[in-house]
C-alpha cells in the first residue's frame, strides 16, 4: 500500500454499499498480529481454565474421627508425619509464572524500537518488563538443576505433629554422597500469611512472627546423608491453620551448601499444642554446633569491650552497610521513578500524577529508612551500677538515658526489622531494659530467637542477679 500510495497508483477498496464507511484496503488474514493475540487467549485462557479446574477440585482432605481434636490427620500432604518439600510445586510454579510473563513482555522487546520513536524515555520502562521474565527464567533453570540434582527429600517428623510447647524436630533424607565437612542450616518460622487489598488489586502476603534458626546433625547413611533438627518451640505461637484469606503456617527452611549447585528446601510443616517432645533427636539445633564451631555464647553475639568492672557496647554507624546500600538503591529507583513520571503527567494527566505520588512516597520513605540505618548509633555503658545509653545520628546524640541498675524492673524482648527475599522470612529482635515508664534498647540486630534469649538471660544476670553474673572474658 505504502509503495502504491508513493507512485500515485490506483488502490482497491472492499467496502459495504449499504455502509461505505465500512471499508477496509486489506483482507488479506495478519498472521504476525494474530499470532500475538493468541498468546493472550492461550495464557489467559489457560490460567482461567486452571483455576475453574482447582475450585471445582476443591481441597482434598481424609474423613477421619475427632477431626476437630487431630486436624493434621486430615491432609494427605501430612500423612504419617512425613513430608514431602515444596520444592517440586515450587518449581513448577515458577516455569509457569516465567512462561506467562515472557510470552507476554517478550513482544516489547522487539518493539522497543517504535515504542521509542512514539513515547521517547517512557520505552524504559517498558524494556523493565522483558528483563523481569528474563530474571525468572534464569530462577526457573536454577530450580530444575536443584530438582534435578537432589530429587525427593522426604523429611520424617520427631514428634508427629510438631508441638507448641514441646518440640519441632524431624529428619531430612538426601540422596547425596556423605562429606565430613556438611554444614546444614535450619530455619524454623511461625508465619502469618494475609490478602489485602480488593478486587484486582488483591495480593497475598506474609509475616514471620516467631522465628529460630540453627545447624543440623548430619549422619552417613549408605549413598545418602540424613539432617537431624530439632527446635524447641515456646507457648503462646499459633497453631498450624487450613489455608483460607488468612491463616498461620509453619515453614522449615534448610539450606546446605555443596560443590555446585546448593541444597534449599523448603517443608510446610503441621505444627499444633500437643505437648510433645522427641524420642529419637537429641540435637538442640538452637544451641548445638558442628564439630569445630565454638559453642556459641551471649558475648558473641554483642559487640562488647570489657574495661576493668565496666561494659561498654558499641553499634557503629554503617554496621549493616549491604543492607542500608540495598534500601538505598531499591528506594532510589522509586523516588526516580516518581519523579519521572510527574514530568510526564503534565501531558498525560491525573492517572500520572497518582502514580507519581505513590512511587515518591515509597521511594522517599525507603531512602529515608536507609539513611537512618545506615547513619545512627547506639552505646550502651554499663559500670555495675549505673547503665547509660545514646542513640546518635551522625554522631550528633538524639536522645540520652541513664538510669540505675535498682531501676531495672525486667529485661524484655521486641520484634526488629523484618525482611522477605521469596519465601524466606528474616526476623531482628531487641533486648531492652524495662523501667519506669519506659523502655531502654540495650542490644539489637538478633537474628533468631535462641539468641534473643541468650542475651536476654545475659542482660538477666547482669542487671538482676547480681549474684551470678556471667564471666567475661
Amino acid at each position: 500500500l505504502e509503495y502504491l500510495h508513493t507512485n500515485h497508483l490506483p488502490v482497491t477498496v472492499f467496502y459495504d454499499p449499504t455502509d461505505p464507511a465500512n471499508a477496509v484496503l486489506n483482507r488479506d488474514i495478519r498472521w504476525g498480529l494474530l499470532g500475538f493475540k493468541m498468546i493472550f487467549v492461550l495464557v489467559f485462557g489457560g490460567v482461567g481454565a486452571g483455576m475453574i479446574y482447582w475450585g471445582f477440585r476443591g481441597k482434598r482432605r481424609i474423613s477421619v474421627e475427632n477431626a476437630a481434636d487431630t486436624p493434621w490427620l486430615t491432609r494427605p500432604e501430612w500423612q504419617g508425619g512425613i513430608i514431602k518439600s515444596q520444592a517440586r510445586g515450587g518449581m513448577i510454579a515458577i516455569w509457569a509464572f516465567a512462561a506467562i510473563w515472557n510470552l507476554i513482555s517478550a513482544p516489547l522487546a522487539f518493539q522497543m524500537t517504535d515504542i521509542w520513536r512514539e513515547e521517547g524515555p517512557v520505552a524504559l520502562i517498558a524494556l523493565l518488563f522483558p528483563l523481569v521474565g528474563l530474571g525468572l527464567l534464569f530462577w526457573a533453570i536454577r530450580l530444575t538443576l536443584e530438582w534435578k540434582r537432589f530429587g525427593v527429600t522426604p523429611l520424617t517428623m520427631d514428634p508427629y505433629p510438631g508441638s507448641i510447647g514441646g518440640d519441632v524436630g524431624g529428619e531430612i533424607r538426601v540422596n547425596i554422597p556423605y562429606q565430613s565437612d556438611m554444614v546444614g542450616k535450619v530455619t524454623l518460622s511461625n508465619i502469618y500469611s494475609y490478602v489485602s487489598g480488593s478486587g484486582k488489586n488483591r495480593s497475598r502476603s506474609e509475616r514471620v512472627e516467631w522465628q529460630d534458626e540453627g545447624y543440623a546433625r548430619i549422619l552417613r547413611y549408605s549413598n545418602a546423608v540424613g539432617l537431624q533438627f530439632r527446635f524447641e518451640v515456646p507457648d503462646g505461637l499459633m497453631e498450624s491453620q487450613e489455608s483460607a484469606a488468612r491463616y498461620y503456617l509453619w515453614r522449615l527452611d534448610v539450606h546446605l551448601e555443596m560443590e555446585g549447585t546448593d541444597l534449599d528446601r523448603s517443608f510446610e510443616l503441621p505444627v499444633f499444642k500437643t505437648g510433645g517432645h522427641s524420642r529419637a533427636i537429641k540435637v538442640n539445633s538452637s544451641t548445638d554446633r558442628p564439630a569445630g564451631m565454638p559453642e556459641l555464647k551471649a558475648t558473641d553475639l554483642l559487640p562488647l569491650t570489657v574495661r576493668g568492672n565496666s561494659m561498654e557496647l558499641y553499634y557503629p554507624m554503617l554496621r549493616k552497610p549491604a543492607r542500608s546500600l540495598g534500601l538505598l538503591v531499591f528506594g532510589g529507583l522509586f523516588a526516580v521513578v516518581g519523579m519521572f513520571l510527574w514530568g510526564e503527567a503534565a501531558k498525560e494527566g491525573f492517572m500520572l500524577y497518582l502514580m507519581s505520588f505513590v512511587f515518591s512516597l515509597i521511594g522517599w520513605g525507603i531512602v529515608a529508612f536507609a539513611f537512618w540505618s545506615a547513619l545512627n548509633s547506639l552505646r550502651v555503658s554499663m559500670d555495675g551500677k549505673t547503665i547509660s545509653s545514646t542513640r546518635a545520628l551522625l554522631g550528633i546524640p538524639l536522645s540520652r538515658h541513664q538510669f540505675e541498675y535498682a531501676d531495672v524492673l525486667a529485661i524484655d524482648a521486641k520484634e526488629g526489622m523484618k525482611s522477605q527475599t521469596g519465601k524466606r522470612h528474616r526476623i531482628e529482635y531487641s533486648v531492652l531494659a524495662r523501667i519506669p515508664g519506659k523502655k531502654i534498647v540495650l542490644a539489637e540486630h538478633l537474628d533468631s530467637a535462641s539468641k534473643k534469649n541468650l542475651v536476654v538471660e545475659f542482660f538477666e544476670q547482669q542487671l538482676l542477679d547480681t549474684g551470678s553474673r556471667f564471666e567475661i572474658g
